[in-house]
């Protein structure tokens, strides 16, 4: 009776959310999304190499930088393809009607889902920073400061699971995986930092700012870090000064944003998730 009882007993939340996240990951390989991410992926890193292969050998730092500069824009286009439409997907395919009156707690097919997107990107941005470390290694001057590299990783991976909670913010509400994919794809790439590029008029930084935190990711590749402000004063003729203002966001600040961002987002993605009827 036992084994019978074992056999036919409810799976444990965490293995719930272990089966949703597989299959997730499956039919991100069904869609081509993954296979095509990576395929973006070669084709920047062959674009950038181009750049740094056959000049003249710099510091592993400045290398480096070349690729980490690209990172969150790597970011933004894979938190869209695997979080912009994870919820809404299943509202809008009506595959919820069979996956939601199952024994299955939605807090089991959030985090699963959460956790698909997440172990994808990961994979997408960890091959990314080996290639990008091993050819910086190789065509580099010297190895000085390879540790930082491995900070910047550390940082692309946390703008990543925030990327993921932006997505699945939007993935919530949202009535339609074109329109969800959009608008999750500009608010990152272009809402987001143009509201961060009005404050180099002023002489204080947008801390809040997630796309602002993410500046971090390139920025520690800088020796000496660069400072949190400085002023820039451009003369313009017949006009006087411009004066303009670069902000980097330090790395503890970064961190975090980051970690903030990731936390609210989600547990308010949740939320709408958990309320949201099929009807919608």
């Amino acid at each position: 009776m036992s084994d019978v009882a074992q056999v036919n007993a409810v799976p444990t939340d965490m293995r719930q959310a272990m089966t949703v996240m597989k299959y997730d990951l499956l039919k991100h390989l069904r869609s081509k999304r993954l296979l095509g991410m990576l395929a973006i992926e070669a084709v920047l890193l062959m674009l950038i190499s181009a750049l740094v292969i056959g000049e003249v050998a710099q510091p592993f730092t400045d290398t480096m930088g070349g690729y980490a500069s690209l990172a969150s824009t790597l970011v933004i286009v894979a938190a869209t393809l695997f979080a912009g439409d994870a919820i809404v997907s299943e509202f809008q395919g009506r595959t919820g009607y069979l996956l939601f009156p199952n024994p299955v707690k939605r807090s089991s097919i959030f985090i699963g889902k959460f956790l698909s997107a997440v172990l994808a990107m990961a994979l997408v941005m960890a091959i990314y920073y080996i290639v990008a470390i091993a050819i910086s290694a190789a065509v580099s001057s010297d190895l000085e400061h390879l540790e930082l590299a491995f900070a910047s990783l550390g940082l692309a991976l946390l703008y990543s699971i925030a990327a993921v909670g932006v997505g699945m913010l939007v993935s919530s509400f949202m009535k339609g995986s074109t329109g969800s994919l959009i608008l999750t794809f500009f608010l990152l790439l272009l809402i987001l930092p143009s509201v961060d590029s009005i404050f180099s008029l002023v002489d204080y930084p947008p801390t809040p700012s997630l796309t602002f935190a993410s500046g971090a990711i390139a920025a520690v590749l800088s020796v000496p870090y660069p400072p949190e402000t400085s002023m820039m004063v451009i003369p313009l003729e017949g006009l006087g000064d411009f004066v303009t203002y670069i902000h980097t966001p330090p790395v503890v600040t970064a961190v975090v944003v980051m970690i903030a961002w990731a936390v609210a987002t989600m547990a308010l993605a949740y939320l709408l998730f958990r309320r949201r009827e099929m009807s919608a």
